[in-house]
């Protein structure tokens, strides 16, 4: 037990013999979840900057933008072509685009449809915009669906109060229509009920006018027998004087002999006159009371129909109220507002998407170790003090070290792209600027492992340092965390991660086609890095140089001076 804790003891005692050593194993650890505790401790929303296209900025977008900003969303507005948005995604300017219709409200049977635009490649914030951004349309498509919800029951309301205001109406037609009926029954009794059969037999007043007339002939026959007849004057005369009575009876109908029959028939003629009139007149009585009861109905009917009229109108109104309701599918008030995900990029496999990223890390890692190791190989060779005093540059010690590195990167990176040429056929045009930009990359990062390199003392501690600062840039570039859910200011700063830059390159020109031409200032700035850490290496470099001339001046001064005494 003694000897365990002694052997543990010495182990300890090495291990922060070199302060550099002691720092990075205990310190780097707890320095790296300092930094990404800072980096991700706010309470405020993603830092997701939202553009919003719409073909004309009408209220009902503007207080959806609105609705977006008070969630800390940074909303940029399009107009014109929506494509303006779609290649600031790739750009990097936006992290999705959203093309809304400049109406919110369905006037027909057919949902409006909001478009999202997201980069697939950016898969830890696909889901993030979805979510973020979705829960606003979820409300908003609510909002809509009550609306609409409202809209419908009003007019169903309308529609109900309506038809019970026409109901007393048909109430009151239906008791007119009743009285009309019942006095056109009445009416149609009184009238069936008239006797208008003429009195006596007709034959009879024929036989009374033959009779008269044949008489009258007689008598004129008779006048005319005794004019002719041989007669005394005085017996024509008694004769002519009895014959012209008899017609004179016969003509004023008030003879007493031989008028007997003729008397009777005028009585009897009389009689039925009478009758007749008697009929007329109860024929008239009953024609004017059904007149006045069928001037009533008449009233009555004319009545109805306006009210007919009235409840026609009603019924058409409430028919052109409900016809005025153009959203009658139960889906689209259901669901007003339909999202379609776009991708900006062809469609492929996951590998597309992460591929940018995977020749990143291999790049950065490789790189990191290599410098690094070569760095320390030379410092621990027999042979690194006798260099300061070859007449060789200094920058021809550090381009030696930078070239070797960078034949092993390239032989990497050839291999990578050969295999993924492979798989992945349709970007194949696009591997020669992105061996250019792992170029580059790998410089920067090459340079970086050779600082760490120069740092330390101990290879082992400089490995150590370089795994941090490898672990670092992969925590803080938004493969594995999203920049946008850091503090603002540390998501400025850390947009100049060497790793994001990158990163950001290859994703533009694999996987959405862009050209050296459009992503110029980038790369430029990731050249600018490369050529700074140069200009560091050489400073210190030269520092070293001076520091071991002058470490080497002390020693060979203090043997002098031992032997002189």
């Amino acid at each position: 037990m003694k000897t365990l804790w002694l052997l543990t003891k010495k182990n300890l005692k090495m291990l922060v013999r070199s302060r550099g050593s002691a720092l990075i194993v205990i310190f780097a650890p707890l320095l790296l979840i300092l930094l990404l505790g800072l980096s991700y401790d706010t309470s405020t929303q993603y830092g997701l900057n939202i553009g919003v296209h719409a073909t004309e900025q009408s209220p009902e977008v503007g207080s959806f933008v609105d609705l977006l900003k008070q969630e800390e969303f940074n909303v940029v507005s399009y107009e014109g072509d929506v494509q303006e948005c779609v290649n600031e995604i790739k750009t990097g300017i936006v992290h999705a685009c959203v093309s809304v219709p400049s109406s919110f409200s369905v006037q027909e049977n057919v949902a409006k449809e909001v478009t999202f635009y997201v980069d697939p490649s950016k898969i830890n914030l696909v889901w993030m915009i979805q979510e973020s951004v979705g829960e606003k349309f979820d409300l908003r498509s609510q909002q809509i669906a009550q609306e609409l919800t409202s809209n419908v029951l009003s007019r169903l309301a309308s529609t109900n109060d309506g038809i019970g205001n026409v109901k007393g109406d048909v109430e009151g037609i239906k008791e007119k229509t009743g009285s009309a009926s019942s006095a056109t029954m009445s009416a149609k009794e009184e009238l069936s009920s008239l006797d208008l059969r003429a009195p006596g037999s007709p034959e009879s007043i024929v036989e009374l006018k033959t009779s008269v007339t044949q008489s009258r002939e007689k008598i004129d026959a008779a006048l005319d027998a005794v004019e002719s007849a041989n007669i005394t004057s005085s017996t024509k005369s008694t004769l002519r004087k009895a014959i012209k009575d008899a017609k004179l009876a016969l003509g004023t109908g008030n003879g007493t002999e031989g008028s007997f029959g003729l008397a009777a028939q005028v009585s009897l003629l009389e009689s039925d006159l009478f009758e007749a009139r008697s009929k007329l007149f109860a024929a008239s009585q009953k024609i004017e009371s059904t007149t006045s009861a069928l001037d009533n109905s008449a009233s009555a009917i004319s009545e109805t129909n306006s009210a007919l009229d009235a409840v026609s109108g009603v019924l058409t109104s409430l028919q052109e109220a409900i016809a005025s309701e153009k959203v009658t599918e139960a889906g689209v008030i259901a669901a007003p507002l339909q999202t379609k995900i776009v991708r900006i990029s062809e469609e492929g496999t996951y590998l597309n998407y992460l591929f940018p990223a995977l020749l990143i890390l291999v790049v950065m890692f490789s790189s990191l170790a290599l410098g690094t190791t070569l760095v320390m190989i030379e410092k621990h060779s027999p042979a690194f003090f006798r260099n300061f005093f070859l007449p060789v540059k200094k920058v021809t010690f550090i381009a030696s070290i930078y070239c070797t590195n960078l034949v092993v990167i390239l032989v990497q990176i050839a291999v990578i792209l050969g295999i993924a040429a492979f798989f992945l056929q349709e970007s194949i045009n696009a591997f020669p600027a992105v061996a250019l930009i792992l170029f580059v990359t790998a410089s920067v990062f090459t340079f970086l492992g050779m600082i760490v390199g120069y740092l330390f003392t101990s290879e082992e501690t400089a490995t150590l340092a370089s795994i941090s600062l490898g672990s670092l840039s992969l925590f803080i570039s938004g493969l594995l965390l999203p920049l946008e859910g850091m503090a603002p200011i540390f998501r400025e700063i850390i947009q100049l991660n060497p790793f994001v830059i990158a990163e950001g390159l290859i994703r533009e020109v694999f996987l959405f086609q862009a050209s050296l031409g459009d992503v110029w200032i980038k790369l430029l700035i990731l050249a600018g890095y490369a050529a700074g850490l140069f200009i560091v290496i050489w400073i210190m470099e030269s520092i070293l140089h001076k520091h071991l001339v002058h470490k080497f001046m002390r020693k060979h001064h203090k043997k002098h001076t031992e032997k002189v005494k």
